[in-house]
């Protein structure tokens, strides 16, 4: 009682820092671009409308939950442990994640998986998805010209789960002034009777592996060509693509934007999709300290934009009101059309509790999110240091799979964990 009670009160003094929030982002805005004007429609508006009432602002919580703790870091295999994937193919669950011996994208870097046959009840042993690209070893020790790993989610392709990451270096001055640079992904299959298939490149030219760690080929062009067309489609979106700017659309108000949100569609056919914002472009970073400025910049709404051409084009994504602490969102449809968001919806930074409160809102027509319930709040104390370590439940990933949600999430960048959701606690949701 004690605890619940604690928990209410400190949501109570995040959600008066919530109302005091001013609004930042405009909405409904009519204008249009070039690429709108050539299609000629009305371009619409994404609002988060739960808080009705902000002097009196309430959430709901849900009921009838199950946390299911997948992995747990320590130091002999890894304290580090993020971007985790879900997904659910011919009566089999797959999660998937990455780890790194301490640090955030840290040299070595790889990923890791376990399965479920019995709907969640039991989870395969930890097996290595794909093999560390370079050497494990904390950011002081090697950093600038070491590659590591990004786990980009699933493909189905002619009837074939396929399971792919990316393999990024940094590059840069220093590890304050880095940046990355893509080499490529790579690709394997999940085959039927528990196997993977042999590993291969997304590229018509393989990479060279670094000195010591194992090469591999391109894969074969034509199937090639269909994955990468797979993660094209809206809805398939890669959340954690980077590289050069040109995948990634800076929005109206000169804002970068980053980790776009799997698009979904309207009744319409209007497709919608969600990006988080990275702060203004083109504030000087410090070579030491806190990005204090850049961080001041960010407006924590999501940006929208939407496409009225099946994914060909899109508009310039302009800022919502839809609340966001600035990490990875997920989105998806429930059985009866309604439109779910998970995301840490306190327009707060980490620093401030930002990724403490994880909750899910809803839409009935896919724009006007008028409710929202809490799935997980107050993270446990952090047990590990680390490069661009934070507190809170984050980057969510999910499937709706008989009368049930799942989703996958990390527990301060440490643990992994999968939730079941009830569909009918959904639908109580007022």
């Amino acid at each position: 009682m004690a605890l619940t009670t604690f928990r209410y009160l400190i949501l109570n003094i995040m959600l008066f820092i919530f109302a005091a929030q001013p609004a930042l982002c405009k909405t409904g805005d009519k204008s249009k671009t070039s690429d709108q004007i050539s299609v000629a429609r009305e371009i619409p508006v994404v609002r988060w409308t739960a808080n009705r009432d902000e002097m009196n602002f309430r959430y709901n919580f849900l009921e009838n939950l199950e946390h299911i703790t997948l992995h747990t870091g320590i130091p002999e295999t890894g304290t580090y442990n993020h971007h985790p994937h879900l997904t659910y193919f011919k009566g089999v669950f797959y999660a998937t994640w990455d780890i790194h011996i301490r640090d955030e994208n840290g040299s070595g870097q790889y990923g890791l998986m376990r399965r479920s046959t019995d709907q969640g009840k039991t989870w395969s042993p930890v097996e290595e998805l794909f093999p560390a690209p370079d050497k494990m070893v904390s950011m002081t020790e090697a950093y600038i010209g070491t590659r590591f790993q990004n786990a980009d989610g699933f493909a189905v392709v002619d009837d074939i789960l396929y399971v792919v990451t990316a393999v990024d270096e940094w590059a840069g001055p220093n590890v304050r002034l880095r940046h990355r640079i893509n080499i490529g992904q790579l690709c394997r299959s999940i085959n039927p009777d528990g196997t993977l298939g042999k590993i291969f490149w997304l590229l018509s030219e393989a990479p060279e592996p670094v000195k010591g760690f194992p090469a591999y080929p391109a894969g074969d062009p034509v199937l090639v060509k269909k994955i990468n067309n797979y993660f094209r489609q809206p809805g398939n979106e890669i959340q954690l693509k980077f590289g050069p700017r040109e995948h990634l659309p800076d929005a109206d108000d000169n804002h970068q934007l980053s980790e776009p949100v799997p698009a979904w569609q309207l009744t319409d056919g209007t497709w919608v999709k969600l990006y988080r914002d990275g702060g203004l472009r083109g504030l000087p970073i410090p070579d030491q300290g806190p990005k204090k400025e850049l961080e001041a910049s960010k407006k924590r709404r999501n940006y929208a934009s939407f496409s009225f051409d099946d994914g060909k084009t899109w508009t310039t994504p302009t800022c919502t009101s839809f609340p966001d602490a600035c990490a990875r969102t997920h989105a998806g449809k429930l059985p009866d059309g309604q439109v779910y968001v998970i995301n840490n919806v306190l327009p707060l930074s980490t620093k401030h509790g930002g990724r403490q409160l994880l909750a899910i809102s809803l839409a009935r027509d896919g724009l006007n999110f008028d409710r929202v319930a809490v799935i997980r709040f107050v993270a446990p104390p952090q047990r590990y240091k680390g490069f661009a370590r934070s507190r809170g439940f984050a980057y969510p990933h999910s499937v709706v799979v008989g009368d049930n949600l799942w989703f996958i999430h990390s527990i301060n960048k440490e643990d992994i964990a999968v939730t079941r959701i009830p569909l009918n606690e959904l639908y109580k949701i007022k």
